[in-house]
């Protein structure tokens, strides 16, 4: 996870923040946004697995949905770790935060498109892996950022509260947001470019966010 390292002004109070020249104006309701499309956008998807293998996708024969299920779990799981690691340590190096965030964010966003053109078995197995590689690599420096956007450090306890919310609620209104898109939209495919659009809306939502380099 990418580290943030705390500053200290002229009187010696604490600012939040790793970079000296970044601007002491933040803004936390736009990482608010960056969180909660992203939020929403994975786990309408991540969700609805197991429907998704059972409706959606054509199996190898003999292979339930259940057992699929079992095999798919672990596949993101691995490759977040890898990708948190990864993206944790060279957002670190380079000090640099938001392409990765906009980057994983796009790239969770476009590989919503490979169970669309390919609902097979080999189709949601590239997919589960690419999404958590980006999911991860998302979720590492996205969490570096959230502390660097933080205005007053004596707020902090507050504003944290709030964009734990942005991350935590839409992971709670995710099945019913999803449940809607597929009975309103007709199937999952209107429910994979759903989470895409949130995905890229996500990447370009922390453009306009200022004093993260």
């Amino acid at each position: 996870m990418a580290a943030v390292a705390p500053l200290q002004d002229a009187g010696g109070e604490v600012q939040l923040g790793d970079d000296p020249g970044a601007e002491l104006v933040r803004q936390p309701s736009g990482e608010r946004l960056v969180d909660a499309v992203n939020q929403l956008g994975y786990f309408s998807v991540v969700g609805y697995q197991l429907y998704i293998l059972e409706d959606h996708i054509s199996l190898p024969k003999g292979l339930r949905a259940a057992q699929a299920m079992a095999v798919l779990t672990p596949v993101p799981m691995a490759a977040m770790a890898v990708s948190t690691l990864v993206g944790g340590v060279l957002s670190d190096r380079w000090n640099r935060r938001k392409v990765f965030v906009g980057v994983s964010a796009a790239l969770a966003g476009a590989v919503m498109v490979v169970p669309v053109v390919a609902p097979t078995w080999p189709g949601m197995l590239v997919f589960s892996a690419l999404n958590g590689l980006a999911f991860g690599s998302f979720m590492a420096v996205d969490t570096a950022v959230v502390t660097l956007v933080l205005p007053r450090a004596e707020d902090a306890a507050r504003d944290l509260g709030m964009l734990d919310i942005a991350n935590a609620g839409p992971q709670i209104v995710a099945p019913f947001v999803a449940s809607a898109v597929v009975t309103a939209l007709g199937g999952y495919t209107p429910l994979f470019l759903f989470g895409g659009a949130l995905s890229l809306l996500g990447a370009l939502a922390i453009l306009p966010i200022r004093g993260v380099r």
